[in-house]
């Protein structure tokens, strides 16, 4: 009886200091990360992750950040829904803290990102500057007004 007892006791113990959610599903989910034109930089919350298209872990409210030559830059933050295995942690307030506390209360709600790039307004002036030379500078601090006379080489 007393065996029984405490082995009862010890699998209440085990159960109440658990964390669900971080155990089975953790923080982080696999994300497809695709760009058209293809060839983009990945970027995680600053940090670069590899080149589209690439599956990389993420997790909820990550921003992530879509970078090409001569294309405007795009930003996706990752969507979350609430993470349903986090309630077998039941009445562990434990539990409940642990998932909270390594984010697996939320779950990432996407497996795949697709972004379509357009190309900058910046790219003209990067060509010419590339193919060109500035000749003349005007700065007029009345009307805050910078002109540039650029002349290209042929």
């Amino acid at each position: 009886m007393i065996k029984k007892l405490s082995i009862l006791t010890m699998v209440g113990i085990l159960l109440l200091t658990t964390s669900c959610a971080s155990i089975f599903t953790g923080a982080k989910r696999s994300v497809l990360f695709e760009s058209d034109p293809s060839g983009a930089k990945v970027m995680v919350n600053g940090f670069e992750k590899g080149t589209t298209p690439v599956q990389i872990k993420v997790k909820a409210d990550d921003r992530v950040d879509f970078r090409l030559d001569n294309y405007r830059e795009r930003v996706v933050v990752m969507d979350s829904k609430f993470n349903l295995v986090s309630i077998l942690n039941g009445i562990s307030i434990i539990g409940w803290g642990v998932d909270a506390i390594t984010g697996s209360l939320k779950r990432v709600d996407t497996k795949y990102v697709k972004v379509t790039l357009e190309k900058s307004d910046k790219t003209a002036f990067i060509n010419y500057m590339k193919n060109g030379n500035i000749t003349k500078t005007n700065v007029d601090e009345v009307n805050k007004v910078i002109e540039t006379v650029i002349v290209l080489n042929d």
